[in-house]
């Protein structure tokens, strides 16, 4: 059974605001957002409104109104029924820092400070923006009983999140692999092989980012060794049949909203991880993944005696580039070259723009004969089309390593980490020598120990 909002229908907003012209000005700000608005000039018509069954998402309230406080008009939502987790927001021109925290603490959902239109549009779409992702929120229940499902369900609809309900432990978590979810309430009591309790150590024992999805548990009996039980097997909240409506949505918003924040810190911690490692240039890895990465392969090499080859390419006269075309070339040329040389190479290949016009490249499993082919090619792949419109060419140095195995042994981190850059400097001795040599060649030296450094 699906209780559904397939797509996300504009947000709902009340809007209680004495003032015309700015309720105008808010108004206007609020539907170019897309926001289907309700506005009201005094607070007992919005109250009365929302009596009658008006059904909004947010609602935005002056701080002065003609018949009542803000605060007041706060009092009275909460008490309004399927309203008592309806975020409410103060609308005020006076950015005092005592007024903001006794709002907030009077139950504001927060205080949004009147301002020009280019400065509040901003924090509207913010507070817009929210909302839709609720809208968007979807729940896992896990109930038995279609009565107690239907009840959940019909609890949860002003929320607007999309519900979907399994009668059993195993199909949840065959749904779980399935589809993406910000919430499971699951009854603690089921039939079967798998309790409401084992889906919750199913759940927290996973590998991955599922461990931490929020679960909400509820159940019929409200005893302290049920409840603790609960909690140590991973609840982040419970609550007990029969079920308070008010209650359920207040849980549920805190958990969902919970797991998007933690969604949009991991986001943001991927994105930061990226940018570390990515030449915002070229595309390609920089140097750091290549020191994360390069050890694991110098390890897996030393053990298995497997070759593993090294090559920095560096193009040739590149500084005349840039003296001769302007930077902004030269930059375009690092772009295509980067692209002509990951059309080259291998998925398992570790391609890193390693410094200014140098890049350095990790091939895992290469020996002698086939590094040195494989070198001629990313030249020959450089020299026979232009770059950004320009004839050059390439010099490339090649350190193949062939170490004798070591089954069984390892290798410290500190040594593998040694090793690698004992690697570099080998390639990179070889391709000096390829620019001694004339330049547009590939040089490879083979050893069996790599040199120190």
């Amino acid at each position: 059974m699906d209780a559904t909002v397939s797509d996300p229908s504009p947000v709902r907003v009340a809007l209680v605001d004495s003032g015309g012209a700015a309720r105008a000005v808010m108004q206007g700000l609020l539907r170019s957002e897309g926001a289907e608005v309700h506005a009201f000039a005094y607070g007992d018509e919005a109250l009365q409104a929302l009596a009658d069954g008006l059904r909004v998402d947010l609602v935005l309230v002056s701080r002065h109104l003609p018949d009542m406080g803000a605060l007041e008009l706060l009092r009275r939502v909460r008490q309004t029924p399927c309203c008592a987790v309806l975020p409410v927001v103060l609308i005020t021109g006076d950015d005092a820092e005592p007024l903001r925290l006794s709002a907030l603490e009077g139950g504001f959902t927060e205080v949004l400070l009147r301002a020009v239109p280019d400065q509040l549009a901003p924090h509207l779409r913010v507070l817009l923006r929210r909302q839709i992702d609720r809208q968007r929120g979807r729940i896992l229940l896990v109930e038995d009983s279609p009565a107690m499902a239907a009840a959940t369900a019909e609890a949860l609809a002003p929320l607007g999140m999309k519900v979907e309900h399994v009668l059993r432990a195993h199909e949840a978590l065959e749904r779980l692999e399935q589809q993406a979810f910000d919430l499971v309430i699951v009854d603690v009591v089921l039939p079967g092989a798998l309790t409401g309790l084992g889906l919750l150590s199913a759940i927290r024992s996973r590998r991955d980012d599922l461990a931490e999805l929020p679960v909400l548990a509820y159940t019929g009996y409200d005893e302290r060794v049920r409840r603790v039980e609960m909690l140590r097997r991973g609840a982040n909240d419970y609550v007990t049949k029969p079920i308070d409506a008010d209650e359920l949505r207040a849980r549920v918003s805190n958990l969902v909203r919970y797991w998007r924040l933690l969604q949009q810190v991991r986001r943001q911690h991927a994105l930061m991880m990226r940018q570390a490692v990515t030449d915002a240039l070229t595309g390609l890895h920089n140097r750091y993944l290549l020191d994360d990465l390069g050890p694991r392969h110098v390890r897996r090499a030393w053990r298995g005696g497997e070759p593993l080859t090294a090559m920095m390419l560096d193009l040739d006269h590149f500084k005349d580039v840039n003296d001769q075309h302007g930077h902004d070339r030269g930059d375009q040329v690092l772009r295509e070259f980067a692209e002509r040389l990951r059309e080259q190479v291998r998925p398992e290949d570790v391609l890193v723009r390693y410094g200014g016009e140098e890049f350095a490249l990790l091939l895992p499993r290469l020996g002698p004969a086939v590094a040195e082919g494989h070198a001629e090619r990313l030249r020959q792949a450089v020299v026979q089309r232009p770059l950004a419109g320009l004839a050059l060419t390439v010099s490339i140095g090649v350190c193949v390593w062939q170490p004798a195995p070591s089954p069984g042994a390892s290798a410290s981190a500190e040594d593998a980490a040694a090793w690698l850059r004992g690697l570099l400097v080998c390639a990179d001795r070889a391709l000096y020598r390829a620019k001694g040599a004339g330049r547009n060649r590939c040089v490879v030296d083979v050893v069996d120990t790599v040199p120190s450094v």
